[in-house]
């Protein structure tokens, strides 16, 4: 028995290790990618969408942040293997099930290959792949940290109910990172530099069809650029959209949990309410102060917060007994 709860402490130690990392290895990923476009450069925004060279391996520029980022996402690596062995050999919190660490170590190996031989940054799903696979991988880690230590009120009643508004605000978060990704991945973002909408023919389905195609390489003028139009202004107004529906739906979520529950629950509507008005204020003033490379890092920070936080409230409302098969 000793044993064993010796090695449940030492999975859940390493599982909010991994999660510190991922986070490091998100942010660093963003902050490299962003600049390596463009973003911030000195001659704006002529400079923006100049697509980066390849490197000797993947697209990591051979810089300070460039070796951190490699280093992080080297120990992430050894510590998911540890991870992932520890679950295998039944080592876990009785919370916990084999389904997410196994699915955290596929992600640990889709991303390195991605990042070690990935094609170029035209096409879309190299950026949607990088961004989305380091969010599922710390959704992943904080669901399991969080079951780990079991703090559930799942089999209450009015946790019940509360269950399934919390899964389509995890739908909708998901979602609305998924048109923030593509956002970046198409190089939509300063597309719109107005607010609270857009100049140009940006409201056809047409450019929403072509804008979800993330296989197909966007345009390139002949010094490489990326060539921006209406179809970059229509994925970017789409994300405006989705972040107006983010904000009211899981503005309604935190305050109907404030009025009713208390403790954890509680809690963790206040941090839902708090990271999407701070989201949404960090959305607006990146668009108003011209897309400064803080400004948008801390967008994709905040953004990681919120889903963190949302991925926390369907914990709390997730019965213990189900986490066997998570």
């Amino acid at each position: 028995m000793k044993d064993t709860a010796e090695t449940g402490s030492l999975f859940t130690f390493l599982v909010f290790v991994a999660l510190l990392l991922t986070l490091a290895a998100v942010l660093l990923s963003a902050w490299l990618r962003l600049e390596s476009i463009g973003l911030g450069c000195q001659d704006w925004p002529a400079c923006f969408g100049q697509l980066p060279g390849k490197q000797a391996h993947g697209l990591v520029p051979a810089t300070t942040a460039g070796a951190v980022h490699r280093f992080t996402a080297s120990l992430l690596g050894v510590i998911v293997v540890a991870i992932t062995f520890l679950a295998l050999r039944g080592r876990r919190p009785p919370g916990v099930g084999l389904a997410a660490p196994l699915a955290v170590f596929a992600l640990t190996v889709f991303l390195s290959v991605l990042g070690y031989s990935t094609p170029s940054p035209d096409m879309p799903a190299v950026t949607l792949g990088n961004l989305l696979g380091g969010m599922s991988m710390l959704a992943l880690l904080w669901w399991m940290g969080q079951r780990s230590v079991a703090n559930v009120h799942g089999n209450d009643v009015a946790a019940t109910a509360l269950r399934p508004w919390a899964r389509l605000g995890l739908l909708l978060v998901a979602a609305q990172i998924s048109l923030g990704a593509l956002n970046s991945a198409t190089f939509a973002g300063p597309a719109c530099t107005t607010l609270p909408g857009c100049d140009g023919n940006w409201m056809t389905v047409a450019n929403l069809a072509q804008g979800l195609d993330i296989f197909s390489r966007l345009d390139t003028d002949s010094q490489g650029r990326i060539v921006t139009g209406d179809l970059q202004k229509t994925v970017h107004m789409t994300h405006r959209a989705g972040a107006v529906l983010t904000l009211l739906y899981l503005g309604w979520l935190a305050l109907a949990v404030l009025r009713r529950y208390s403790g954890a629950l509680r809690s963790t509507a206040i941090g839902m309410l708090t990271f999407v008005v701070i989201q949404t204020g960090l959305g607006l003033a990146s668009v108003l102060a011209g897309l400064p490379l803080l400004l948008v890092t801390a967008h994709n920070a905040m953004a990681a917060m919120l889903l963190l936080a949302v991925v926390n409230l369907n914990h709390l409302v997730t019965p213990a007994a189900n986490s066997t098969s998570s």
